[in-house]
């Protein structure tokens, strides 16, 4: 038998005993990463929410705006 074959097929690894073991939570899955966050990708995530209210914002002046005309015609 190959050893390399061993260590995939019957877990011969320590590694995968530890998997075998480890209880399986979803969500869970990138946990880790959730308080290392890089700075550049944090003020872009800002700059996205700051340009998405403003969109809204624009969104909700159109429609009252095309709400007044209707009325008044």
């Amino acid at each position: 038998m190959d050893s390399s074959n061993y260590f995939l097929t019957f877990g011969g690894s320590m590694n995968s005993k530890l998997v075998d073991e480890a209880p399986y939570h979803p969500g869970y899955e990138d946990a880790s990463f959730e308080q290392v966050e890089n700075p550049l990708m944090a003020e872009l995530a800002q700059y996205r929410k700051m340009n998405e209210r403003y969109i809204e914002t624009a969104k909700k002046i159109v429609e009252f705006l095309g709400a007044g005309n209707k009325a008044a015609a």
